[in-house]
């Protein structure tokens, strides 16, 4: 699977879960980071590491998903005690 194929998987699961069409790409500034931007369409940019740790890219899902659902930005506390709970 070559990077584009596995960001437009992430994509479709994302807008899977929320429900609205989402925008994501890779970032190269901050590899392993994530910004999510509420916007119209939400962008979601996952850093590069995603690409090579699958766990990661699976936290930057669930914080995506999180953060569009609730249509604002969780807090890293936060999203502990959510990743603690499921």
């Amino acid at each position: 699977m070559d990077d584009s194929e596995f960001l437009a998987g992430i994509e479709r699961r994302i807008e899977e879960s929320v429900g609205v069409p989402v925008h994501v790409e890779l970032g190269h500034d901050n590899p392993q980071g994530i910004s999510v931007e509420l916007s119209d369409p939400p962008r979601v940019v996952l850093g590069a590491d995603a690409l090579t740790y699958p766990g990661l890219a699976r936290t930057f899902i669930q914080y995506a998903i999180l953060c569009l659902k609730e249509r604002r930005m969780i807090e890293e506390e936060e999203f502990h005690r959510f990743l603690q709970r499921n």
